[in-house]
């Protein structure tokens, strides 16, 4: 006997590639499984469902999946509130932070330009990053179906763009934020929020030019780099106009 899988949205696009064209997916029942089991051996993330339907009924993913069953499953809505409570994330996010991993790094730097707080680091593995979400609940953003699926990644991101801006512009998208963060208050390289500094407490570390020409400064607490509203705002700030459309 069978039990049928409906994807909704682009969920199919996320799949093995042995089951992308099967629409809906009917499957037998061979074994002993949760609903949650059975949609990533498919190959589906956890991360990217937001709510599933057993015959019409509401499910969460310890559901035991059983023959004559019929279930619909939909993606994370635009906007994504993650704050709120659900039968899937019954304890929701407090605060928003981001992990990126190496699949999508140069995306950190477009979402820390944004004003979200965003660990990255090129030297972390897999299991470096597992840690680090276990300690402060942040959400994965990553290319890697695979890492998604692991259970202490409660909220997650296959990011599809593959550019940088067009990722930022996908996340600023799915999170409907019409507000951004403080743009550009952290530090690109360690993200870190900027503290104000005096001109003449950094003046031994400025060029002749950037003295001249800029009165205002910030510095990063933690790695002590020195921004000011020079050109390369006004390309930053361009990017960020680009990611909003």
């Amino acid at each position: 006997m069978n039990a049928v899988y409906h994807l909704h949205g682009d969920l199919s696009q996320l799949l093995r590639h042995r089951w992308r064209e099967r629409q809906p997916i009917v499957a037998p029942v061979t074994r002993i499984a949760s609903i949650k089991d059975m949609l990533e051996s498919f190959g589906l993330p956890h991360t990217e469902i937001d709510r599933i339907a057993c015959n019409g009924r509401t499910i969460n993913f310890s559901h035991r999946v059983e023959a004559g069953q019929q279930f619909d499953i939909y993606p994370i809505p635009s906007p994504w509130d993650l704050t709120t409570p659900t039968l899937l994330r019954p304890d929701p996010l407090q605060s928003l932070r981001f992990i990126v991993d190496v699949n999508v790094g140069r995306l950190a730097r477009y979402l820390r330009m944004a004003g979200f707080d965003t660990r990255y680091d090129s030297s972390w593995d897999d299991q470096r990053i597992l840690r680090e979400i276990a300690a402060d609940r942040s959400i994965l953003l990553t290319r890697n179906l695979d890492l998604l699926k692991r259970n202490q990644v409660e909220f997650g991101r296959y990011i599809r763009a593959t550019e940088p801006v067009s990722q930022l512009r996908e996340m600023l998208m799915l999170l409907g934020r019409v507000m951004l963060p403080k743009t550009l208050s952290r530090c690109l390289e360690c993200n870190a929020l900027l503290l104000p500094v005096s001109k003449q407490a950094i003046l031994h570390r400025l060029e002749p030019l950037t003295i001249q020409y800029f009165e205002t400064f910030s510095r990063c607490p933690r790695c002590n780099k020195i921004y000011w509203a020079g050109s390369h705002v006004d390309r930053m700030q361009q990017s960020l106009q680009a990611a909003l459309g």
